[in-house]
């Protein structure tokens, strides 16, 4: 289930990324386009085939997973500012692109690469599940979920706001999709307290963020394009 729940979230955010090619080509709003490319490249490294790929490339020691820690950190930098903005939440923005939220994304980049130097990585697996498990792979394995977490709770408020208010339908559904997105990166944080026998909902909940997030931001595209479109027919109809 896992397999195909990581593949389908790949192709579906591949599609939407190439569904965005056009606009970025003619300079329309090439952060969404770099948004989805971002996300995509983050789902097809977390896959197993690969993931394995990459990471002989980079000598075989899981530096695969820390470029994905890294490039993850970045997407949900991209991902914080875009929808703050979106939203309309000054608040929000300022935490995450602001003097603290750069702040909290150089410590908790530092921190993750000085536990990542501090294990024995040797042997590719995906997710380090087959590395033997200590304090600095929980820490590591604790801030790869804990910016993500950070920009998610950072977030919550704007997108709450924009639930709760009327507003186009297609803009609503969006943030609702997003809510439950931003949900489950906090649900994250987590993981520690699930069951050895139930660790099937880790990438469950991971994958299901993922494709929340994909869908929510292409409502969030979508209902911008239907109101560009309706004030240009409002305002060709009065001339």
């Amino acid at each position: 289930m896992t397999t195909v729940l990581s593949w389908a979230t790949l192709c579906v955010c591949l599609t939407l990324t190439a569904i965005r090619i056009p606009s970025a080509v003619r300079g329309e709003n090439r952060l969404m386009f770099h948004l989805f490319a971002l996300i995509s490249a983050d789902i097809l490294l977390s896959i197993e085939g690969p993931y394995l790929f990459v990471d002989q490339l980079l000598g075989g020691f899981n530096l695969c997973n820390l470029l994905l820690r890294f490039m993850l950190y970045g997407t949900f930098l991209l991902l914080g500012f875009k929808v703050a903005k979106a939203f309309g939440s000054p608040g929000g923005e300022r935490a995450i692109w602001g003097p603290l939220g750069f702040a909290v994304l150089g410590t908790t980049a530092v921190l993750t690469a000085c536990f990542f130097f501090s294990m024995d990585t040797a042997g590719s697996t995906v997710g380090l599940n087959d590395l033997d498990p200590g304090i600095p792979l929980a820490f590591y394995a604790a801030l790869g979920r804990f910016y993500p977490g950070y920009v998610a709770a950072c977030l919550v408020p704007g997108i709450w706001r924009s639930v709760r208010l009327p507003g186009p339908a297609v803009l609503r559904a969006a943030s609702a999709t997003l809510l439950l997105s931003l949900a489950l990166l906090l649900v994250s944080q987590l993981f520690p307290l699930v069951p050895e026998s139930n660790t099937w909902l880790r990438p469950l909940i991971n994958y299901s963020a993922a494709l929340a997030s994909a869908f929510a931001l292409a409502g969030i595209w979508l209902s911008k394009a239907i109101a560009r479109r309706t004030s240009r027919a409002v305002t060709s109809t009065k001339h």
